[in-house]
């Protein structure tokens, strides 16, 4: 009996050791991330989730492929990722913080210098699917109001799912597999020599808005509510709207970058902290 007493004992001791021990939480980033100026934006991202999460999880990171990435955040375990695009069907999947951690300029379509000659700087992606057009996409990513119109024309889309699409796709349209693909400017060139880049051009794509939002997301766990819950908190801070502004202006040109920002403070409440006006 005293030693079933004094188990017990020991038991209850350890209650508030093992309450008070963290959960584990994995923010998952892309491993095609890899030039200097990616990397160093990553690296200011984790150390703010540290900031943020750390009274409350381990946080560990860990670099995989999109489409690997989007199956964990599809998944039971807790994991969390950011700057990611926010879709109808991504919402029954993920969990998704109330205001974007990145805004982005709008992806381009990319082809042959001849490919797009006479195109206006502007075009319809539903017009060059219907002039037969033959495009590249990777089947893990979003294009939004572009997805409905690869599904009608799926027989003149390549859909690549593989480890390295990103880098495939560049390789599809540089030995004229396809006809263009649509991405980012910066994800192109970073699959590309920059002799294969200069045979290329690029337009904008009248489907879409200025600009895309890319959202903190979790995966459907309780880790993953907390996580969002926490973020959702500290984004409407003074302290978010100048990190928020410094990747912004980090990231593109002053002019874009202020637009971003107005986009912030005017529509999700992001405020700088107000000054104190003296008498």
């Amino acid at each position: 009996m005293n030693i079933l007493k004094h188990c017990i004992f020991i038991s209850l001791l350890s209650l508030p050791l093992l309450a008070e021990a963290h959960s584990s939480l994995t923010i998952l980033s892309r491993a095609y991330n890899d030039d200097t100026t990616e990397r160093t934006t990553e690296k200011r991202f984790y150390a703010l989730f540290q900031q943020i999460l750390r009274d409350e999880f381990n946080v560990s990171t860990e670099w995989t492929n999109h489409a690997r990435l989007i199956k964990r955040l599809s998944g039971p375990q807790p994991v969390c990722s950011y700057n990611m695009i926010k879709t109808k069907q991504r919402e029954k999947l993920f969990l998704f913080s109330e205001i974007p951690t990145t805004m982005f300029v709008q992806r381009k379509i990319f082809g042959y210098k001849e490919t797009l000659q006479g195109l206006p700087e502007t075009v319809s992606v539903s017009k060059l699917l219907a002039d037969q057009k033959t495009f590249g996409i990777v089947a893990s990513a979003s294009y939004q109001e572009l997805d409905n119109m690869f599904a009608d024309y799926q027989h003149q889309v390549a859909s690549i799912n593989s480890a390295d699409s990103f880098a495939q796709l560049g390789q599809l349209l540089i030995h004229k597999r396809i006809d263009i693909i649509v991405n980012y400017e910066y994800t192109v060139k970073s699959f590309l020599s920059d002799e294969q880049y200069a045979q290329l051009d690029s337009r904008a794509i009248s489907e879409y808005p200025e600009f895309i939002n890319g959202y903190f997301a979790c995966s459907q766990t309780v880790e993953g509510e907390k996580a969002i819950t926490l973020i959702n908190q500290y984004m409407r801070t003074p302290a978010m709207y100048e990190f928020l502004k410094g990747v912004h202006y980090d990231g593109f040109d002053a002019d874009t970058a202020k637009r971003m920002m107005h986009v912030y403070e005017t529509k999700y409440y992001v405020t700088p902290l107000k000054p104190i006006n003296k008498r």
